[in-house]
Order: structure tokens, then sequence, then C-alpha cells
């Protein structure tokens, strides 16, 4: 076949070109204007910035004026810091409201609805303009560049709403405010004191090295609770403590002790934060679902009718207290505190339930045989007792039996099930198969095994082979 050509005027050719330098520019538009996955970050952010405002603000609480000029001054900067709060009340109304969350935090709305072109704007500049009044006559700098008229990177001058909020994303917001509050405060203290004021300087100290706060467990089930005793150097100290950035309210046990108690809510990561004068601990503990699990070293997942399967509970996941209960409609099961024991009442595949009052969990699995009359064993080419991967054929430990057919089931780790028939003692292909194929943790189990005796019209059943696939 021939080569086809397709031949195109020219009027349309730059019809094409145009239009794909189009897409090319508003691709290329869509890149610079639109805020990037980093604004997703500025919450926590803000929280950091909320830390060292907490501070300087104590700083500047417990600061002894002299004279009316600094009486004004620290009086002002409390009431300018008090005037952004509502800002922040604001745009958390503005947030709860309308859902600003995930890539709602890169949207503008709020700075450009309720601050540049909104009732929040002025309000802003007239703080800035009360708190420069009272600034000014005793600061040691000029704060223009900061509150008034701030320069870009080409060196253009930009009003101060403009600069900070023109196009500024929902999640960029909250930082900002706690911005001006930082300037303030900080500015502030310079003013009052004549000197650079010193920000705290803690000693991080792990959960391992620290003294004063009992070690606790890092897994919780969800419903368990954090309880930790704090206990300082001294009574005098001053204790903070947060989690996730919230305040966490102490109760008191006399002595110098704390009792920290808290009851998370939702499963997650928490971070906990334990503030002690000149110390600072950080840690982390997580909180997960309550689910059945138990120790794999310890247990079962398999057995004979009639005969208890012992289950070792895993209790980082499996909470504590007598509302936790087993059952199972194939099954008896029995709990002493950390152990099951399941006896089968049928053959087969069944389930035991966990459940919290008369509400499921969750649930495991469980493989229960009838207890057969001959031993059998896996044996290789020769004949002789093998492990599974060398394994050939099954074959009655008692010469007087032979293997002449048998099942072999698999249940994985997920609780799927899936069973093969051999119509001879060998291990065909088909079977080897699905074994390799067994994620690890797989329960195999050989059944059904008949056997046929020396004497004709003797018939027995060999007893199940059950193997846990490492």
């Amino acid at each position: 076949m021939g080569n086809l050509t397709v031949r195109i005027t020219k009027s349309k050719n730059i019809s094409f070109m145009r239009l794909s330098l189009f897409y090319l520019i508003f691709i290329v538009q869509i890149f610079f204007t639109s805020p990037g996955m980093y604004v997703l970050q500025y919450p926590d952010v803000a929280k950091s910035q909320t830390m060292v405002n907490e501070r300087l603000l104590s700083e500047l609480n417990v600061f002894k004026v002299e004279g009316v000029p600094q009486e004004k001054l620290k009086g002002v900067t409390l009431a300018c810091l008090a005037q952004l709060n509502e800002v922040g009340k604001a745009y958390n109304s503005f947030k709860k409201s309308t859902g600003v969350i995930g890539d709602r935090l890169r949207e503008s709305k709020f700075a450009e609805t309720q601050i540049r072109n909104g009732k929040w704007g002025p309000i802003i500049e007239d703080i800035f303009k009360k708190y420069l009044a009272a600034y000014n006559p005793i600061g040691n700098k000029s704060l223009d560049d900061e509150f008034i008229t701030l320069k870009s990177s080409k060196g253009q001058d930009f009003e101060a709403i403009y600069y900070y909020f023109k196009g500024t994303p929902n999640g960029v917001v909250p930082s900002i405010i706690e911005h001006f509050k930082t300037v303030m405060l900080y500015e502030t203290i310079l003013a009052l004191k004549k000197k650079e004021s010193e920000l705290p300087k803690f000693e991080i100290v792990s959960i391992d090295e620290t003294d004063f706060v009992q070690k606790f467990k890092r897994n919780l089930i969800l419903g368990e609770p954090l309880d930790v005793r704090i206990r300082p150097k001294s009574a005098d100290e001053k204790l903070t403590v947060r989690i996730n950035g919230s305040p966490i309210k102490l109760e008191s046990m006399g002595r110098s002790e704390y009792k920290l108690y808290y009851k998370p809510s939702r499963v997650g990561d928490y971070a906990l934060e334990v503030l002690a004068n000149d110390k600072r601990l950080f840690a982390s503990f997580k909180v997960v679902p309550p689910m059945f699990r138990f120790i794999n070293s310890a247990s079962s997942v398999s057995g004979f009718v009639g005969e208890p399967i012992v289950v070792t509970l895993d209790s980082s996941y499996v909470p504590k207290g007598n509302g936790i209960t087993f059952e199972s409609k194939a099954a008896k099961v029995e709990r002493k505190k950390w152990i099951l024991e399941v006896t089968p009442e049928k053959e087969g595949l069944f389930d035991v339930v966990m459940k919290n009052g008369t509400t499921e969990i969750d649930r495991a699995s469980f493989v229960s045989t009838l207890k057969p009359d001959e031993m059998v064993s896996l044996m290789d080419v020769g004949g002789k007792p093998s492990d599974m991967k060398n394994a050939n054929k099954l074959e009655s430990n008692n010469p007087f039996w032979q293997v002449v057919d048998f099942d072999m089931s698999v249940t994985m780790p997920n609780g799927d099930f899936k069973k093969l028939h051999s119509s001879t003692r060998f291990l065909r292909n088909e079977l080897r198969e699905l074994e390799e194929k067994a994620p690890t943790g797989s329960v195999l189990v050989f059944e059904n095994i008949r056997l046929l005796g020396q004497e004709e019209g003797l018939i027995s059943k060999g007893r199940p082979i059950i193997k846990i696939k490492g």
C-alpha cells in the first residue's frame, strides 16, 4: 500500500500553531498563578508561630513598665493583639461554615472577599496605625516596612494589605496573622527593654531520657485512655501540656505530682508536648482501632473437632475489660485473660467473632478437621520423612496402610480458602503451584486422606497434616 500524505492549507497551519500557543500560555499561567501543595503545610506552621507568640506574650505580661510612654505601648500592644484575635476568630468561622479543608486551603476567598474587599481590611490597617502611634515615640527603629509600605523582590512598593493578602490562599491567612503578632510582641519587648529579647531556650529530651514524665504505652486502642504521671522537681515549676497542639488540663495529685488523663476520640497519630521550665519533652503515640489479633508464635489456627485450639491474644489490639467477648456459631469459645480456648464443634473453616457488647468489631478464621485414625507423613522420593520443600508424596507411618487419595487446602491470612484433590498419593503439579503461590502465614492442610489396607476391603482415614507456611 503506498504512502498517504495529507496536505493542509497555510492558513489552517497557522491556526493550529496559534491554538497550540494559546494552550501553552494557558498552562503556564495556571502553573504560575495557582498555589502549590506547600499551602497544606501552613496550618502546622501557624501552630508553631502560636507557641512562640505565647512565650513572648508571657514575657510582655510580666514586664514592669516605667513611665507613661512604656505603659501606653504595652497597653496598645495587648489591645492590638486582642483585635488580631478577632480576625483569627472570623477566619475560623469562615473555615467552619465553608468547609476549608484539602484543596480549599489553596483558594483565596477569605483574603480577597473579607480582608482586601471586606470589613477586615480597614480594621487591620487601623490596628497597624494605633500600634505605630504608640511604638514610634520609644521604638528602636521604623516599622513602616512591616506595616505601611513593603517592597517586592523587584523593588516595587505596595501597601501592606495588598502585599500580604493579594491572592493569599486561605491556609496561609492564620500564619500571616500570627506574623503580625510576632512583630508587635517582639518589637515592643525590644523597645521596653532597650535591648534584644532572648527567646526561651529549652533542653529537648526524649521519653527515655526524662525523669519527670512517667513512661507510657506508645500504642493505644481506641477507647483506651492515656494515663500518665508527671513529677516536676519542685511544686513551683510551671507545667504546660499539649496534645496535637491543644492544651490539656492536669489533675494535681499533691506532693508535686500531676495526672495527665486523655482519652483520644479518633484513630491516628498523636503528638505529646510537655514543658517544665527549661525542659521540653516531645513524644508521640498511635491510636489504633480494636482488632482481633493474636500472637502467631503462641497460637494455632487449626485443630480437631472436640479439642481446644489455644489462641494467645495480642494486647496491643484487643481491648481490656469484660465488655469484649468472643463467640462462634461453629465452636465453643472460652476466654481466660489473654488466652482463648476455641473448641470446634463442626468440621471445616469457621469464624470467631470479637464483639464489644452487641457490636461486632472484627473476626478471624480457623480450620477444624475430624480426628483421624492413622498417622501420615510427607515423604521424599526415597520414602523418607521430608519437609514441604522436598516432599514428593504422602505415606502412612504404618506400612500396612497405603495412601490412595487426599485433599490439600490452603487458608490464606486474609481468610481466602482454596482446596484441590489428588487422586494418588503424589503431590501433583497443581498442588505444588498452589503451595508456592500461597503467601507467608497461610495454613496448608492435607486432609480427607483415604488409606487402603493390605487386606482386601480394609479402608481407613489418615490423620490430617497441618503446615503453616513460613
